[in-house]
């Protein structure tokens, strides 16, 4: 999942979320109660849970909707819409759905829509991003009144996840059906289960729910005290801590790294930290000069000094990037192992080592290259920390700025040159698993179909040996196997290196003092740890 425009997993939030019968019933009941304002840092992209692939829109849309599974703070599976599941052998789900579940609107959610659901997604000309979830899946039927089964193919490690994030979110067949040009847009809306209802969605600036008053779950509907959530969009990193502190917003989790001390010691605000699954990087564009030479894009991995980089401008924001696409919060039952791992490996920074790859290169006498990189402040600091590293290898670098979506869209290969290739020579993106499970940054930043068209492959990396080590870590279920599997193929990606890893960033969540019970997590999505927990202060 891009966390700036999509990605397929986040943050948490809890205020008990209550659903409402319809827009006008939850917009009285609104009217006298809580508003609890979230910031975001850039606009949503839609509402239709099949297109919210980034970060901002899941915040977002699962409000509105819900999944058979959900996790809870720790990121471990639980039910939701689903009261209990189940895997019967290596290749089968089965789901026990709940028989008591209503839309927002106050019509029955029926197994109809979950199969519409999941067969949209499932479907590469549904209309929704996730059908690569599905790759693994060979049938999706109901097996019973309230009952769904589905069956692989093959094994799967991550499969099971699926249910539980926007792939799997459960929406209205026949609102999708009534509203064929307009469904997830500002003027359609979406249909859901969730805790509260859509409103209105002024782009660029915020998007507003109410409380869905006819919620499902009634224990948590009495639990919730908030009546209108609104998310305000804030791009500016300085706007969006002001607005924390002087009580214009009431969280938020995108904290600028100089900024997090000030907001620590402001006496208003309460500020959570964890790892996250989200991290930052350096994407070589593999497809295009000078990084289609596997000597310049070395060169320029180990004249980079990643700690001195966090002394200088990451300080306590992250961690420092390795030679692993994925950081802590993703380890797993592997974390004493992949320490190790890392433990045993040369460090990256070696300016002997870049000048020797670069004198091996196309290039003996250094290049030039342009950098494309949002305003974002961290992000800034970061390009004119790249640019300064790699002059004394004679490596030239243009800083290009741009709005956090327009970098977003050149990250998932939405602009190409007139040879079809990405059209740009290197980013500064970011990218955070769907899930908590390596495989979510492996799987949709190395594999070559992701290098196309809307792919999330920003170094357009294509190597036929990747692509057969992430299959088979993904479909190998014996912990010790894929481990080894795993482990070769960070060898490779090392060796060729398509991206440099720069942070792997911790989750900041600021809480007005008004409110408890809100804190951040390592997914950093507002619904793992629902809004609907949020309670006043004493």
């Amino acid at each position: 999942m891009k966390k700036t425009v999509y990605l397929a997993l986040g943050l948490s939030l809890a205020i008990l979320a209550a659903c409402g019968g319809g827009k006008d019933k939850a917009a009285d009941s609104a009217a006298a109660g809580v508003t609890f304002t979230v910031a975001l840092d850039t606009d949503i992209t839609s509402l239709d849970p099949g297109l919210c692939w980034d970060w901002d829109s899941n915040q977002v849309g699962a409000q509105i909707t819900e999944g058979l599974l959900t996790f809870d703070t720790e990121g471990n599976l639980a039910p939701l819409l689903a009261k209990s599941w189940s895997q019967p052998d290596d290749l089968t789900y089965v789901y026990e759905v709940r028989d008591n579940v209503t839309f927002s609107d106050g019509s029955p959610m029926t197994m109809e829509d979950v199969l519409f659901t999941f067969n949209r997604s499932r479907d590469p000309e549904g209309g929704s991003y996730f059908s690569d979830f599905f790759a693994d899946v060979e049938s999706i039927e109901a097996t019973g009144p309230w009952q769904l089964t589905i069956k692989l193919s093959q094994p799967s490690a991550v499969f099971k996840f699926i249910p539980a994030i926007a792939a799997g979110w459960i929406f209205s067949k026949d609102y999708y059906e009534k509203h064929p040009d307009d469904f997830g847009t500002a003027m359609g809306g979406v249909l859901g289960t969730g805790p509260f209802v859509y409103e209105s969605w002024i782009n660029g600036q915020e998007v507003t729910l109410t409380k869905n008053t006819g919620y499902w779950d009634k224990e948590k509907l009495a639990a919730n005290i908030v009546d209108r959530l609104v998310f305000k969009v804030i791009e500016d990193d300085t706007t969006r801590v002001l607005a924390i502190r002087n009580g214009e917003v009431d969280y938020s989790q995108l904290l600028p790294p100089d900024m997090i001390g000030d907001v620590e010691s402001d006496p208003n605000v309460t500020v959570n930290h964890c790892d996250s699954y989200f991290m930052d990087f350096l994407a070589m564009n593999t497809q295009r000069p000078p990084f289609d030479d596997v000597n310049a894009r070395r060169a320029v991995a180990h004249a980079l000094n990643i700690p001195e980089l966090f002394t200088a401008i990451i300080k306590n924001a992250g961690i420092p990037g390795t030679a692993l696409p994925f950081g802590p919060a993703l380890y797993g039952a592997d974390a004493q192992k992949w320490r190790d791992y890392l433990n045993a490996a040369e460090p990256l920074y070696n300016l002997d080592r870049a000048k020797q790859y670069l004198s091996q290169s196309s290039y003996p006498n250094g290049f030039n290259f342009t950098l494309f990189v949002s305003t974002n402040s961290l992000y800034q600091q970061m390009a004119l920390y790249i640019q300064e590293a790699l002059k004394q290898v004679n490596i030239n670098v243009e800083i290009q700025r741009m709005s956090l979506e327009e970098v977003s869209a050149y990250q998932m290969g939405e602009y190409w040159d007139g040879n079809g290739k990405r059209d740009y020579e290197a980013l500064i993106g970011i990218w955070g698993a769907d899930y908590p499970d390596l495989n979510g940054n492996l799987e949709f930043m190395y594999v070559s179909s992701q290098a196309g068209e809307s792919g999330a492959n920003a170094a357009a990396f294509v190597n036929p040996r990747v692509d057969e080590l992430i299959a088979e870590q993904r479909t190998t279920l014996d912990p010790e196997k894929r481990f080894a599997v795993q482990t070769r193929l960070i060898d490779i990606i090392t060796g060729e290196a398509p991206y440099l890893i720069l942070n792997y960033e911790l989750g900041h969540g600021a809480l007005s003092k008004k409110y408890t019970n809100l804190t951040v997590t390592s997914a950093g999505l507002l619904w793992a740890l629902p809004i609907q927990s949020v309670r006043k202060a004493d």
